[in-house]
Order: structure tokens, then sequence, then C-alpha cells
């Protein structure tokens, strides 16, 4: 509900209306709440209750900055550690999405996010670090909620989106892990201050 953007910003939420809602106990529901809080998805006021966490420009930029690095270090790793299936899987996948983007086609937009979405999910699981998997799942979640829920954000340049995923690619084909971490933080950051400044 958070992530679809059905609850606002300082909306108030209420774990006896969730149970109800979803038909369970309480007990799953207060669970529940408790990993959203830890997530930084709602905050709680003493004998007051439970509201979604408002987004301001600086949290999001925060949260942009600590992505970008930490996929960094994912792009590093993958450099040292995948293998040539996973950046043959990778080549196919931005093969598909650059003749997607020559097509120029607005039904194919959903396509193109679809193939820039699991080119980064190939990337940071090739990464082979299971605790900074983690912590950017935690990250994407609230990243998303924020694009979800508070902006109606604009396009990024679909082109240009692209030329820096071949960039992030022949690092990684190269085996050059300086490259594909600063590729991967430049590429996160640049997409960050385009939304950023709309």
């Amino acid at each position: 509900m958070i992530l679809r953007g059905e609850l606002k910003s300082d909306q108030a939420i209420s774990e006896r209306y969730i149970s109800q809602m979803l038909n369970v106990s309480t007990t799953p529901v207060k669970e529940a709440f408790r990993i959203l809080q830890s997530e930084g998805l709602i905050y709680a006021i003493p004998r007051k209750g439970s509201y979604i966490s408002p987004m301001s420009r600086e949290n999001m930029e925060q949260i942009t900055f600590i992505r970008s690095s930490l996929e960094g270090v994912a792009a590093y790793y993958a450099a040292l550690k995948a293998t040539d299936d996973e950046i043959a899987c990778m080549t196919a996948i931005l093969d598909k999405v650059g003749r997607l983007i020559a097509g120029n086609r607005p039904e194919d937009r959903e396509r193109v996010s679809e193939g820039n979405t699991e080119f980064h999910q190939i990337l940071r699981s090739a990464s082979r670090n299971s605790y900074l998997l983690g912590l950017l799942e935690n990250l994407r979640s609230i990243d998303k909620s924020i694009r979800t829920v508070n902006l109606n954000l604009p396009q990024v340049a679909p082109e240009q989106d692209h030329a820096e995923h071949l960039a992030i690619l022949n690092a990684l084909s190269t085996r050059n892990a300086a490259l594909a971490e600063q590729a991967m933080i430049s590429h996160i950051r640049r997409v960050a201050v385009f939304v950023l400044e709309k």
C-alpha cells in the first residue's frame, strides 16, 4: 500500500485497521509495522499511533548518496566475481533494451524499464555479497516509495541511461573493478540529480 502510493506522507495508519482489512491477527501486523519503522517507511508517536514517513528533498538526497555508494560497491565486486554467463546475460539484456530504445515506441517504455531493472538485479547478484544485497534491498524499498508516493517523476533520457549502462557493462567485461564502481556511482547520482531538479 505504501509503495503503490495508496497512503500519503503523514497519513495515520493503524495496526487494528490493517489487521481487519487483511483478516489476520494483530501479531503479524505489529511485526510488519516494526519492520516498516526500521526501514523508515513509517514513524510512531507514543500514545498517538503510526504514520507514513514524509520524504524531504534532503532525505531523498541522503538516500540517493548512500544507495549510489552501495551500488558502486556491488559493481566493484561484480567486476571481480561475475561469471561469464552473467556478463553474457547482462549483455543480452542491454542489447534488447538498445533495440527497444532505437524503436522509439511509447508502448516499449515499460519493457525498457524492466530491462534496466533486470540489468541492475543481475549485477547486484553477481557481487556475491549477501550483506550488501540486504542493505540495497532495504534502500530500494525506500527509494521506490519516494518515487511512488511523493513525486510524479519525469522520465530519464533513455539513451543516456543506456549509454551509462553500457559503460558499466564494459567495465565489468574487462574486470576493471574501480571503473565499474565509479561508473555506477556516477550513473545513480546523475539520475538522482535529474529527478531532484524536476
